[in-house]
């Protein structure tokens, strides 16, 4: 009979935090039940996982997240040993009940149609570029990820929040040929048809969020940039999945939001003409008709002070604007680079397969 969960935490240089996912996962589990991956780390990561107690195997070179996650499955023989498997972020704080909520939904699925569970991501509130960060985390989740979970269309199951059923690993692995592999893997389950992913609220798992507006940047960017390499790769929205839709709206509505912006910069001169009256009537109808309320809306569901998050109201605009910036920019360059990718490949005799075998082998910066 197979075990309950198994729990793999892929780590790369991580010796400041990986005692402390640890600590919480053994809340969870058993330590027999752990099985971290130390891929190519040069710091103290292995000994200070291994003094746990816990599974330890070091892959040098390292082969980067996915693969190490998928060499963990494949060395530990888990999908013969376990029902459930759970990736964990090295950076990754679990609450003790976050397996409790999750089984119920599992328990709940009787013919097992269920693939994978996915739980709410948390950050810590400590100025205001996660200020921002909290705030777009739960209108996310709370809002759009609940939505997505009633319609069945969910867009990503989040690397340091899913529980998935063994099974769904041996139909397709973490794909490596996409920087965020978390929402490449979560579309392959859509386009496989290997069952429904299912959004719980109630099971939470505490991450890391950058703290500089250069670190966020950075983060946006690589995740834009695997936003769009996973449209193309996945063909959105000509799937005929409710997925395409959900992509193709969230796709095209942030487009709208990157050229807004551009227009509005090409409008300097008109403002500085006529006075700020040109911009006046779009930013107060979305602050009073969406940024109020939903920061209203995370203050209540995070208890707390409305006061508190709307002080940071300057810093939403200009990260929200810089954002949708970034969204645009991502765009082009996915286009351009797959676009010469290809056309490399068509000067080949090597262009014999199918696109999605050659897709783009993108390094994650």
């Amino acid at each position: 009979m197979k075990k309950k969960t198994a729990i793999i935490v892929p780590a790369h240089n991580e010796s400041e935090v990986i005692g402390l996912t640890i600590s919480s996962l053994l809340q969870l589990v058993k330590q027999k039940d752990i099985y971290v991956i130390n891929d190519g780390s040069t710091d103290d990561t292995s000994n200070i996982a291994k003094s746990y107690g816990v599974h330890v195997l070091d892959i040098n070179p390292g082969k980067g997240k996915a693969n190490a996650i998928n060499t963990a499955i494949a060395y530990f023989s888990l999908i013969e040993k376990y029902e459930y498997i759970m990736p964990v972020d090295a950076d990754t704080l679990v609450a003790p009940n976050f397996l409790d909520h999750t089984s119920k939904v599992f328990d709940k699925d009787i013919k097992e149609k269920v693939a994978c569970v996915i739980g709410k991501v948390v950050g810590k509130d400590v100025n205001g570029v996660t200020a921002y960060r909290l705030w777009e985390y739960e209108i996310a989740q709370s809002i759009h990820k609940s939505a997505q979970s009633v319609v069945g269309a969910i867009i990503v199951c989040p690397g340091p929040s899913t529980v998935f059923r063994s099974r769904v690993f041996e139909k397709i692995s973490l794909p490596t040929d996409t920087i965020t592999e978390d929402m490449d893997f979560t579309f392959l389950i859509h386009r496989k048809k290997l069952g429904k992913i299912v959004y719980c609220g109630e099971a939470e798992v505490y991450t890391q969020d950058p703290q500089t507006l250069r670190d966020l940047l950075k983060q946006l960017s690589r995740w834009y940039k695997g936003f769009w390499q996973c449209v193309f790769k996945h063909k959105i929205p000509w799937g005929g999945q409710v997925l395409d839709l959900e992509v193709a709206i969230l796709a095209t509505e942030g487009l709208f939001n990157g050229i807004f912006v551009a227009v509005l910069v090409f409008m300097t001169p008109l403002v500085i003409l006529y006075g700020s009256s040109v911009l006046l009537p779009p930013l107060i109808f979305d602050f009073v008709f969406f940024l109020v309320p939903t920061i209203a809306f995370v203050a209540r569901k995070q208890r707390k002070s409305f006061w508190s998050l709307l002080r940071y109201i300057p810093q939403f605009y200009a990260i929200r604007l810089l954002a949708s910036i970034l969204f645009l920019k991502s765009f082009f360059v996915t286009v351009i680079e797959t676009q010469l990718t290809i056309h490399a490949m068509w000067n080949t005799k090597r262009y014999q397969t199918k696109k999605e075998e050659t897709w783009p082998n993108l390094s994650v910066q």
